[in-house]
């Protein structure tokens, strides 16, 4: 199988500067800690629209409030002891999305995956964790709780949101996956009301008094 062509820096690939709300410039192909402001991120990830906007119901199921669920299913099913930084991290692990990239929906993900798509989010993530003093990368078993906490939300999201039958959503979503779902009722909320419960997250679990 041939391997993806690498992806280029800010000086191979010009134009590649994204413009935030707060005025930084954030080159996309190299991104520094140092151009990050959270808030963009944050309002970004708020923005766009998880399961392609294909969730039931008229307001769209947004990355954020999948990250606050997904800290929920990482605290609640599966370490009740994760530390602060883990639990920073699960909250973080998608905002990445907030920059213009969007939630690549698997089916997307599959086609984009010889075009450099994991070496990009990789790549911001990394600038994303330095800015708010997490290490980078994480640790295998950190990065394989959040992986885990993703899949058990995802699938219960499938199965809640968009009617997915549970057997499917265990298989296809899960890859076979048995273990426990999160059960209690997903209530969708807008854009600005997933902001207010990420940034509550985010200071309980910082210990933050302000954004």
């Amino acid at each position: 199988m041939n391997k993806p062509p690498p992806v280029p820096t800010h000086l191979d690939a010009p134009r590649t500067n994204l413009l935030m709300r707060s005025g930084r410039w954030v080159n996309l192909y190299d991104p520094s800690p140092a151009d990050i402001m959270l808030e963009d991120w944050v309002t970004g990830a708020s923005r766009v629209a998880r399961w392609g906007g294909q969730t039931r119901g008229d307001t769209a199921y947004n990355v954020l409030q999948h990250s606050v669920l997904l800290e929920q299913v990482l605290v609640t099913l599966l370490a009740p002891d994760a530390s602060p930084a883990l639990r920073l991290a699960a909250l973080m692990h998608d905002l990445h999305e907030g920059g213009g990239l969007g939630d690549v929906v698997t089916p997307y993900g599959k086609l984009f995956a010889t075009a450099g798509l994991k070496e990009v989010k990789a790549r911001l993530d990394r600038a994303l964790f330095l800015s708010v003093g997490l290490p980078w990368p994480l640790s295998a078993s950190q990065t394989d709780l959040i992986k885990k906490a993703d899949k058990i939300t995802a699938i219960s999201e499938a199965i809640q949101l968009m009617g997915w039958p549970e057997k499917l959503a265990r298989r296809d979503i899960g890859s076979s996956y048995r273990g426990k779902l999160w059960t209690d009722t997903i209530k969708v909320v807008g854009e600005a009301e997933a902001r207010a419960l990420w940034w509550d997250r985010y200071k309980a679990v910082t210990g933050a008094t302000s954004p």
